[in-house]
């Protein structure tokens, strides 16, 4: 069973020996390495999921939810390289969830949060999926994936908005009539009116992309705007080649 996911998808599509490493050979715990903002990102997520979870409507604040992060944040300090790093990376979390306090309605009650769901294409292709969080209003369900990066339309996938609208629909058999990308450190909402025909057209586009995965016997690297953050890095082929490059400032 081939399971695929947006995350897997893009990464083959930005390159395919990273793919390689972490799916085919399973070598990215060894070369994995904390990232800041990635820590950053989880807690963020699991502050705002707690914040639904386990407070009351009319009790959720900005004083709540700045509590949740910091006790949420003292569960994690990978990845940070000194205390000044830390703070830099502890304000930027607070300065998001405070923004998104007072400028969106917190007292709606989401139908899901932060769960895993999948759907079976074919037999052999199963699609999978982290939701961060869905809500439901008189139009059917709204699909809501958080973003703790800047916004950037080159950046932005249909396509994962529309697999998740997919895979949530199949597995509530509620309709899902949108799907959106929340930046938090912006507040700028990207969405997307979902309709039943694009899950076909997706489905069908996404058993192309996983039959061309199975075919590549080289999975070849692709140097792209992602190599200086590499975990694999060092045992890339095209090492000195990216190492050149960010040098020059050109990646």
């Amino acid at each position: 069973m081939f399971r695929a996911s947006s995350f897997k998808l893009t990464m083959y599509e930005n390159c395919p020996l990273q793919y390689k490493f972490t799916y085919v050979d399973h070598i990215a715990d060894q070369y994995k390495k904390p990232k800041p903002y990635l820590t950053m990102g989880a807690h963020v997520h699991n502050a705002l999921k707690d914040f639904y979870e386990q407070v009351d409507p009319i009790e959720r604040d900005w004083e709540v939810l700045e509590s949740m992060l910091r006790k949420r944040w003292t569960e994690n300090r990978k990845g940070f390289i000194s205390r000044e790093d830390e703070k830099n990376w502890g304000t930027k979390a607070l300065q998001m969830l405070k923004q998104y306090v007072y400028k969106n309605d917190v007292t709606k009650d989401p139908v899901m949060l932060e769960d895993y769901y999948d759907v079976d294409l074919t037999e052999d292709v199963k699609v999978i999926g982290r939701i961060d969080r869905v809500d439901k209003d008189e139009e059917g369900l709204h699909v809501i994936d958080y973003k703790t990066g800047a916004y950037n339309e080159d950046d932005i996938s249909d396509i994962q908005l529309i697999l998740y609208a997919m895979i949530v629909q199949a597995n509530r058999k509620e309709p899902v009539y949108r799907a959106s990308f929340l930046y938090l450190a912006s507040n700028q909402w990207y969405s997307l009116d979902i309709s039943d025909d694009m899950f076909e057209d997706i489905g069908a586009e996404l058993l192309d992309r996983v039959e061309q995965i199975k075919k590549d016997q080289q999975m070849l690297p692709t140097i792209n705007k992602y190599c200086k953050n590499c975990d694999f890095l060092e045992i890339c082929p095209k090492k000195n080649e990216i190492e050149k490059l960010i040098e020059a400032g050109e990646l």
